[in-house]
């Protein structure tokens, strides 16, 4: 841990100590939130919330989603090139799209139902709100670990013609242009529309390649309708667009085994890891030094030896092309009573990636995904008017999604022609079948689609039984049904790549190598839940609140999206078929296996905390203690030689958040967050196993095999002991008008596993970010120089083993030292 977080409760202590000598001191504005589906201060609400203000947004610069989680202790966000995993308190989602999220994402309202829409950038947002907890009462299914509420900005009829636009240059050739104007139209109408342009090179420096990694193009508008009519009916829409492409994955083979280590440690590794260190101690030995170096890599990306010739493998080079859709109609009518509401949403992305799987500077293993999701949601809502003996919300929900995706694996061995300069044949295939089977490169070709509907009715009510007592209890009862198509072919080159082919040596080598087969699953699932929730809150004082709570949720079960996976007739990587017999004699591909569905996840959480209001108004403290138990949690294993699902028993994760603000005298603002987690597995025998353990026990963990990881006890993923961030906002006002403001972060967050097995190896150190910006206001324009990561820390998102290449591990790293300057105008 940094000195700074040693030093920092001495430092609040001393604060609080001298406290008295700024009591007169400017009171914090109020924040409200919907967090309860209603507008209320955030010292009112009886839950873990962190606000942040569209406005802290960007003046740290801050992106999206995965740079705010820096900000929030206990969130975490890692964008790996396929995958996305948001964890909040240690619990998220495996590494598996067929899983639905376990931290809940609304936008306006709007239920963004994929992970992947966590990567859609900011923009022109009035607030975020992140909801600690299981909070499956009034947001619902999916939101077993907590919920992000994101609210953009709306304009007012009553205002007047307004707008901004602001200009960054950035490090590494960084451009962003962002801005929004809105208009009254008339007494009743007003429009409003944001943009944002962002540009980037990228922060890691690909050797190999010669050139910038994680380059960055990204294109977002919105469009906002504001309509009151009359003083009791508001009608609100909102259509957004965000264009993504980025270039290259800020990723790096960090930790390449020795060949000193590889025969004592992998005796029994594969004949695809053998070729694959073979040929890079032979063609590339520098990979060892690039490695060592930060914020470096060196990986062929999909072209092979020559990037002159194009992409050697694969459909498209190590690349992201995302497009994303939402739509949003909000209608608010006070019908005297309450307000009636609904919501109707639509929302859809396609994207399109290329991913250099084997991370290494061959020509060997590519991945192509091609995604389509679209989401249809109506929600009707009834909120009374509050203050009475009773408030309450309660309403039903509707949603229709279909997820739909092509995915293609891609095998090289004669890996760009390096094959044939090192052994003489023209690839490995031909090496390992004598002959008889001479293709150079094979493929899996993977379908996959979701449909699903969900159903749900909901209520909530508080019964205020004192003017200072409260007890809360709501419900919501929710079906669902999916419905699945998950079929896949094999082909290879010399029948042509887009082909189907039964070839039996091609059969044979998918399923021993990498448990893929030809299969055409069709398998549907049903479900139904009750999620009661009971809270009780106690004022104590006019500044002080507490609160106890307990509730419950759930996570939707599923279908795996996994493309290794074998029928359900067969033995993990067997292949009982011989040359000339059909497939569906030798096994029915129609046959899933026990691991194809899994089931729903629960949650039962128990909650205590306070909201405490001091000096005057000038300083906020708020906490939570909170103890959690997750039955039947997804989890994605490693069977070996290809990826499953399981419902993995039982964790447990408690722990104590803090949140402090302070506005310590009318120039200088300070806060502090933090929290402390305990996040175990309570029960998980089989978990996925590590590379050393598969090599003694290629079936490790599975009934075939004879050992097992048994993770009891240990540290789920993404679970932090400790992490903090500590602020300060500093503003003086010359006698000019003109105003100097000032302000930084630092961002701790303690070691992590980010690897389903707990491998050592795969444990992300220990770092600290620390942001500063300092910069000039006039009435219509502001000037800002800003540092992020000014000490330049190299921080990992991930860390695993590299695909085949056993003992090697792989990591994605987080964003290096940026300084940029940014100039903005306001009218």
């Amino acid at each position: 841990m940094s000195v700074f977080f040693h030093r920092a409760p001495l430092v609040a202590a001393v604060a609080l100590a001298s406290a008295a000598n700024f009591s007169h001191a400017q009171q914090l504005e109020e924040v409200i939130v919907t967090a309860q589906k209603r507008a209320e201060s955030l010292q009112d609400v009886p839950i873990s919330v962190s606000a942040v203000q569209g406005s802290k947004l960007q003046e740290a610069g801050i992106p999206n989603m995965a740079a705010l989680a820096d900000y929030v202790p206990n969130l975490h966000i890692a964008s790996a090139s396929v995958n996305t995993n948001i964890y909040m308190r240690g619990v998220g989602s495996g590494n598996n799209q067929g899983f639905e999220q376990s931290v809940g994402m609304y936008v306006d309202g709007i239920y963004m139902g994929r992970g992947r829409q966590y990567r859609a950038g900011f923009l022109d947002i009035e607030r975020v709100e992140v909801l600690r907890g299981p909070q499956g009462t009034l947001f619902g299914k999916n939101t077993v670990a907590g919920a992000v509420n994101i609210i953009s900005r709306s304009p007012d009829p009553s205002d007047e013609l307004s707008g901004d636009v602001a200009v960054s240059l950035e490090s590494f050739n960084g451009k962003q242009i962002e801005g929004g104007i809105e208009t009254p139209i008339g007494d009743t109408f007003a429009a409003r529309i944001a943009f944002k342009q962002r540009e980037t090179d990228g922060y890691v420096e690909n050797t190999l390649l010669d050139e910038p990694e994680g380059q960055i193009d990204e294109t977002s508008y919105r469009v906002t309708l504001v309509w009151q009519p009359t003083d009791t009916l508001d009608i609100k829409f909102k259509y957004s667009n965000t264009e993504f492409e980025r270039i290259g994955a800020p990723s790096s083979t960090k930790y390449y085994l020795p060949a000193a280590d590889r025969d004592a440690l992998f005796p029994n590794r594969s004949a695809f890891a053998s070729i694959g260190y073979l040929l890079t101690d032979f063609f590339y030995p520098e990979l060892v030094a690039e490695g060592e170096k930060e914020f470096v890599t060196f990986k062929d990306n999909g072209y092979g030896t020559s990037q002159a010739d194009g992409i050697g493998i694969g459909i498209n080079p190590d690349s992201n092309d995302e497009d994303y859709d939402n739509y949003m109609l909000d209608v608010n009518w006070d019908v005297g009573g309450g307000t009636l509401t609904s919501i109707t949403g639509y929302s859809e992305y396609q994207y399109i990636d290329g991913v250099d799987v084997d991370w290494l500077p061959l020509q060997f293993i590519h991945r192509d995904d091609d995604q389509r999701f679209e989401q249809v949601s109506q929600e009707f809502r009834f909120t009374s008017p509050g203050g009475e003996f009773f408030d309450y919300v309660a309403g039903v929900y509707y949603e229709k999604s279909e997820l739909e995706f092509d995915r293609r694996v891609t095998i090289d061995t004669n890996m760009d022609g390096l094959v044939p300069q090192l052994l003489g044949a023209n690839s490995l295939f031909t090496v390992l079948t004598n002959g008889a089977y001479t293709a150079n490169q094979i493929a899996r070709n993977h379908y996959y689609k979701l449909d699903s509907d969900s159903y749900a009715v909901f209520g909530q009510g508080t019964f205020n039984l004192s003017d200072t007592f409260r007890v809360t209890v709501g419900v919501r009862y929710t079906e669902e049904s999916k419905d699945v198509v998950s079929s896949q072919f094999l082909s290879d080159d010399l029948t042509g790549i887009d082909n189907p082919s039964d070839n039996f040596f091609l059969g044979f080598i998918e399923a021993t190598s990498f448990n893929t087969y030809r299969y055409n699953f069709n398998e549907d699932r049903t479900t139904d839940k009750w999620i009661p929730s009971l809270n009780v809150q106690w004022d104590v004082g006019d500044d002080s609140m507490l609160y106890a709570s307990f509730s419950q949720g759930f996570k939707s079960g599923g279908f795996t999206a996994a493309d290794d996976q074998e029928p359900g007739q067969l033995d993990i990587a067997t292949y009982p078929c011989v040359p000339g017999q059909p497939i569906e004699a030798c096994y029915d591909p129609t046959v899933p296996n026990d691991d194809f569905e899994f089931e729903d996840e629960e949650v039962d959480a128990f909650e205590i905390g306070g909201k405490h209001t001091l000096f005057d108004g000038s300083m906020n403290i708020n906490w939570a203690a909170f103890y959690t138990l997750y039955d039947n949690l997804q989890t994605s294993i490693f069977k070996g030689v290809g990826f499953g699902v399981t419902n993995a028993g039982k964790s447990e994760v408690q722990g104590i958040e803090v949140d402090m603000l302070w506005q310590a005298t009318n120039n200088l603002r300070i806060g502090l967050n933090g929290a402390w987690l305990d996040a175990t597995y309570d029960e998980f025998e089989n978990g996925p196993c590590t590379a050393i353990q598969l090599d003694v026990d290629p079936f490790c963990g599975t009934p075939q095999g004879f050992t097992s990881n048994d993770l009891s006890g240990e540290k789920t993923l993404y679970a932090s002991d400790w992490s903090a961030t500590a602020f300060f906002d500093y503003l003086y006002t010359f006698n000019s008008g003109l105003e100097l403001f000032l302000g930084g972060e630092a961002n701790y967050r303690d070691e992590f596993s980010s690897s389903g097995d707990n491998d050592p190896l795969d444990y992300i150190d220990a770092y600290t970010k620390v942001n500063l910006r300092a910069g000039l206001r006039g009435e219509h324009w502001e000037m800002m120089a800003y540092g992020r990561n000014i000490f330049d820390e190299e921080a990992f998102a991930q860390s695993f083993d590299t695909p085949v290449l056993a003992g090697t591990h792989t990591q994605f790293m987080e964003e290096a030292r940026v300084y940029g300057v940014r100039l903005r105008f306001m009218f």
